[in-house]
């Protein structure tokens, strides 16, 4: 099958869209697929996650010039200069340049178009409403080409994007099929955008981390022993985000637990008012910000350092660090927002409401506290992960949501219904009874536990 993975642009380090998009295409290729990406907007040179895609022998194409996205980004420096200038404005200077930004994108839709009468892909995957969505999802549908698209969070949120999304709707019509990465979030999307039919569920693909599993259980059971309880946070530095929830969650179970430390990961307008909160609290020397991880490497060196994985997200549609982090036989403390809830269940981690600093303290004192049950949590997190996130259990949901699309439009489906019946395995899959799961390794084999 030759499949084309789109999005306006590769957004920098720690983007979910951007993860997601480039682990679908790695496993896609590894499978025998043609596949191959293209970005309206090229990727910045030394960019890791197309070194990865060029790793994997996937092609990485783009529409636009260098110098385009360089002008783009200068408007867009100068147009946030303003608002902060004139912060009154600011609502209409943001609404005015968004909408500059997408006309100036419409232009592609020629350039596009040539791009796949060259490549002639049997179906076209658009990631994310980003800018460049609704032109690429336009295009593909004038092509004849089957077009699909799946949204990464809920839509008209976070707050201050209801307009993105209300220019954006009125294409979806011209999809094929739209998925979403969890039930939850294809129930609220199709609350919120009654006019398609409910989501199809296709989740994301973390990669695995097996290779570095033992060392890092060997560590968190040296730090049980005695050694300090390290809680971890990896996100962008951004009010949405939660970090300073996250720093005052921590001081709470720093009082409670003198020896625990804290791991940051990532950067973001909110840094400074990180480090003045550790300040005022107390917490310079108890924290250690290591920047913002570029590599799969570096990110499994993160979570192995650590042995509580915190997410307080205002708002959230399934956040790869913490499917990461349970991959790495992490517990979790998270927000019961967006997605979430569908996979962090009791025996996984703590949930808490978004925003409620005192709730999240309790939680991160309470696994502070009690080694055993970081342990089991552990434990059930990493089974949760390869049930819902391996690529083993996802890319025959993945491929049989494509074979539907194209068989839909008269392709050929021989073998469809072999191939179907490997994808209801998912315990997410539409309307599926699930069959008997893959056999895994047991995790606490590997713990060397009873």
């Amino acid at each position: 099958m030759n499949i084309l993975l789109c999005k306006n642009s590769f957004a920098g380090p720690i983007s979910g869209a951007d993860e997601i998009a480039v682990n679908y295409a790695v496993e896609l290729k590894a499978a025998g697929h043609d596949v191959s990406v293209l970005l309206v907007q090229p990727p910045a040179a030394g960019d890791p996650l197309a070194a990865r895609l060029d790793a994997a022998g996937v092609q990485l194409s783009s529409l636009a010039s260098p110098r385009f996205t360089a002008s783009l980004a200068a408007g867009r420096r100068l147009a946030l200069a303003a608002m902060r200038a004139f912060s009154p404005a600011q609502r209409v200077l943001r609404s005015n340049s968004r909408r500059i930004v997408h006309d100036l994108l419409q232009r592609f839709h020629d350039d596009f178009l040539e791009h796949l009468a060259h490549a002639r892909p049997d179906v076209v995957h658009v990631i994310t409403p980003d800018p460049g969505a609704v032109m690429l999802i336009r295009a593909a549908h004038a092509a004849g080409v089957p077009v699909v698209y799946q949204e990464v969070g809920t839509p008209f949120h976070p707050p201050g994007f209801e307009e993105v999304y209300e220019r954006f709707v009125k294409v979806l019509p011209l999809c094929a099929e739209v998925a979403t990465l969890s039930p939850s979030l294809a129930r609220e999307m199709h609350r919120l955008v009654p006019q398609i039919a409910e989501p199809r569920v296709v989740p994301l693909i973390a990669p695995d981390a097996a290779d570095d599993l033992s060392d890092a259980l060997a560590s968190r059971a040296a730090r049980a022993d005695g050694a300090s309880v390290r809680f971890g946070f990896a996100s962008r530095l951004e009010h949405l985000k939660g970090p300073l929830q996250f720093v005052e969650g921590f001081a709470a179970a720093h009082r409670a637990h003198p020896s625990v430390e804290m791991r940051v990961a990532g950067e973001g307008s909110q840094r400074q008012q990180v480090l003045a909160a550790l300040r005022r609290l107390g917490l310079s020397e108890k924290c250690r910000l290591v920047g913002t991880y570029t590599s799969l490497e570096a990110r499994s060196r993160f979570m192995r350092e650590i042995d509580v994985f915190v997410h307080p997200s205002l708002t959230e549609g399934t956040p790869n660090a913490v499917i990461e982090a349970m991959a790495h036989g992490l517990p979790i403390v998270a927000t019961a927002v967006g997605g979430l809830p569908d996979f962090i269940t009791e025996e996984v981690g703590l949930l808490v409401p978004p925003g409620d600093e005192r709730a999240l303290g309790e939680a991160m004192t309470r696994l502070a506290g009690d080694a055993s049950l970081r342990r089991e949590m552990g434990l059930a997190a990493r089974e949760k992960y390869r049930q819902l996130f391996t690529t083993g259990e996802v890319l025959p949901l993945l491929t049989d949501f494509y074979r539907r699309v194209v068989a839909a439009r008269g392709a050929s489906s021989n073998g469809h219904g072999a191939r179907r019946r490997e994808a209801l395995r998912h315990p997410w899959a539409s309307g599926a009874e699930a069959a008997a799961p893959s056999r895994h390794e047991d995790l606490a084999t590997i713990h060397g536990g009873d």
